[in-house]
């Protein structure tokens, strides 16, 4: 029998978005694991509802999207979950006893008290073993009060015998996150590997920002085999994973998971990362390249990784490529993270 489940978001994001969003304006890895989760949910027998003023109310799919005025505390239901940000309208002691309370976070920081709120829920989903001991170490949040649940792969985008561009490279995250620091070993790698190219994708648009993507461009104006394409529509962005044999990603950001190198690996597109953040357990089956991507001898050892990849140890690494998509699909199945989910919604906590 399937459960009640009501997911309530704040005031910001993912305020208006509906799951036509995915494929129309794009929406944040945040964003798209919510809608996809829910719509599983749904899928699997629960009644789900998500509370975020959508900009056509309704029905989408199988989950009821509805004005965040809507909410109701008292209203009896099986599982409540607060999404991202701690939130002025949940109210615990309100809410029936037996009424499941979990706050799925999926940032370090967004708005008011993660300290003071996480006394409020009775469980806290995070996103990675590195989240789980940030909110630890900097909230104080006991340890005993949080699992971490990873993000999925929405493995359906992903079929079909795509063919991979020899050399090709994808840096298909933030800018800000690390593109300077792929700029600055690109030249070693087009001096060794001269077949090399690389596609660029992704900017703030996807959170209803500006691109700010002006200094990027300018950066990587007249590189030689460089596409940069900036925000693109999700269906091209996935032919472009598959068609990439390397995901670049130097990233500077203390990633909570990273959703882009879970696509990657799911697609054939082996990450080749730094270990900053969560890059260490969400990247399980690329290569980690250890030590600060601000360091001059780290951008020479990342770009001789992929130089050797694409040249000598090519074989090698097409092995790789279709070892690490069976482990990536059976890890970042969005069945198998939702069974997780329904595992805490029956106990009450994770094992």
């Amino acid at each position: 029998m399937g459960l009640k489940i009501d997911l309530l978001c704040n005031d910001g994001s993912p305020i208006g978005i509906i799951p036509a969003d995915i494929e129309g304006r794009g929406v944040g890895g945040a964003e798209l694991s919510m809608m996809t989760l829910m719509e599983l949910l749904g899928q699997r027998g629960h009644e789900v509802k998500v509370f975020n003023n959508p900009r056509i109310p309704g029905t989408h799919g199988k989950v009821d999207y509805l004005p965040l005025a809507a909410f109701e505390n008292r209203t009896p239901r099986d599982v409540v979950i607060v999404f991202r940000s701690p939130n002025e309208r949940f109210h615990r002691d309100q809410m029936p006893k037996t009424t499941r309370k979990i706050w799925w976070s999926t940032d370090q920081f967004t708005v008011g008290s993660f300290a003071a709120f996480s006394e409020k829920v009775e469980y806290i989903v995070t996103i990675s073993p590195f989240h789980t001991g940030y909110h630890h170490n900097v909230y104080k949040i006991p340890t005993k009060k949080m699992g971490h649940i990873d993000l999925g792969v929405r493995l359906d985008e992903y079929e079909g015998d795509v063919e991979k561009v020899e050399g090709r490279l994808i840096f298909c995250s933030i800018p800000d996150r690390g593109l300077p620091i792929l700029h600055a070993a690109w030249a070693l790698i087009k001096r060794d590997a001269p077949h090399a190219s690389l596609v660029i994708t992704s900017d703030y648009t996807l959170w209803g920002s500006s691109a700010n993507n002006s200094q990027h461009r300018l950066q990587w104006a007249g590189s030689d085999d460089v596409s940069f394409r900036g925000k693109i529509p999700r269906e091209q962005l996935t032919q472009l994973q598959m068609q990439s044999e390397i995901m670049s990603y130097p990233s500077v950001y203390e990633e909570l998971f990273c959703i882009s190198a879970a696509e990657c690996q799911v697609a054939g597109a082996v990450p080749v990362t730094s270990g900053v953040g969560a890059l260490v357990t969400t990247n399980e089956f690329g290569i980690i390249i250890p030590g600060s991507p601000k360091a001059p001898t780290w951008v020479n050892n990342f770009a001789s990784r992929i130089v050797n990849l694409l040249t000598h140890e090519y074989e090698y690494l097409q092995q790789r490529q279709s070892a690490m998509v069976t482990g990536a699909r059976r890890r970042f199945d969005w069945n198998v993270i939702a069974e997780r989910w329904e595992e805490l919604f029956e106990k009450g906590k994770l094992s």
